[in-house]
């Protein structure tokens, strides 16, 4: 077996190797002489190697297939966790045994039991930047809250028919848990928002997230990473195919973006939703509305922001790379 290499990194960062943004983070911090380390979320297997409960001192093992490294924790600052979950050692097991539920449900709690511990430890002891594992936050919940903060948002209907739509208006139909994405050798399909073309069928099905369409001007990305908030107008009703979902993308005739400066009102707000939802990072989407309101839709924890920073002509990455550098907690 090789020789382990052993690092004691200041910066932690969570992160798959399929986030676009996470190798030019990694470049500039190592351009600022950083001691950092990646655990890769797609392909590394962890192992807490070592932990002295009475100490609180953490050594983990870090498996990427090729090499294994010793994660000593103590002079750990600053956890950055951008996206992925964590995959734990486990021992290889039959799959005859595999095939018993009790064996499963076995070997279910005890990665949930050692994810769920590393992220209380995490919490407690280092400064935390992102949410714990895949970052997946309930949307109704979301909307809920927003409502608390002050923001505006459609009207919202959780419905498993039409009955007592208004047909005189306009509604649209979203998912509401992740985007489902779907792969043949060919082609990739995702469901996006869409506009409900017969409110009067009389067609049941299963819970489904509704709201009225709003007439908009434009749509507003908003990408907030602790302190320091950047926005953009997205004038996607230029095009049809994008009247509705901003990301149904027309490359022959594109719809404009511009960098925008939100009202410190809606600051105030956006920062007390991040409070309300324990976050202090992710991308959030509004709708300014044709009487002048702006109009809440939603947060993603791990929204894609360098397209936004390149609207704005700034380099996010090399801005989130020297904000990790400076953040001391709350």
């Amino acid at each position: 077996m090789n020789q382990k290499i052993i690092k004691h990194p200041e910066f932690l960062i969570l992160s798959s190797e399929n986030d676009r943004n996470l190798k030019s983070i990694a470049d500039w911090l190592a351009y600022f002489k950083v001691n950092f380390f990646c655990i890769n979320t797609h392909n590394d297997v962890v192992s807490i190697y070592n932990y002295n409960m009475q100490t609180e001192e953490m050594i983990l093992l870090i498996d990427d297939k090729k090499d294994e490294t010793i994660i000593n924790l103590n002079k750990l600052k600053t956890v950055f966790i951008r996206n992925g979950e964590l995959k734990f050692n486990v021992n290889k097991i039959p799959d005859t045994l595999l095939k018993q539920n009790s064996v499963k449900d076995y070997f279910y709690s005890y990665i949930q039991n050692l994810d769920e511990f590393l992220a209380y430890f995490f919490q407690k002891k280092y400064n935390i930047i992102g949410l714990w594992g895949l970052a997946l936050i309930n949307k109704l919940i979301v909307l809920e809250e927003s409502k608390k903060c002050g923001f505006k948002i459609p009207h919202t209907y959780l419905k498993t028919n039409f009955n007592n739509l208004n047909s005189n208006e306009n509604y649209i139909s979203k998912t509401l848990a992740i985007p489902l994405e779907m792969e043949t050798k060919t082609q990739k399909f995702l469901n996006y928002t869409a506009r409900i073309e017969n409110t009067s069928s009389s067609e049941e099905f299963m819970t489904s997230l509704i709201q009225k369409e709003i007439k908009k001007l434009f749509e507003i990305r908003v990408f907030v990473f602790l302190k320091k908030i950047y926005a953009m107008a997205i004038f996607s009703q230029m095009n049809e195919e994008s009247a509705v979902d901003c990301r149904v993308y027309n490359t022959e005739n594109p719809y404009l973006d511009e960098p925008y400066t939100i009202p410190d009102s809606l600051k105030t707000k956006i920062f007390q939703l991040m409070k309300s939802l324990k976050l202090n990072t992710g991308s959030f989407d509004f709708i300014y509305t044709e009487d002048d309101e702006y109009c809440f839709l939603e947060v993603n924890p791990i929204g894609q922001f360098g397209y936004l920073g390149a609207v704005c002509g700034i380099d996010l990455n090399k801005v989130i790379a020297q904000e990790i550098i400076e953040y001391e907690g709350h």
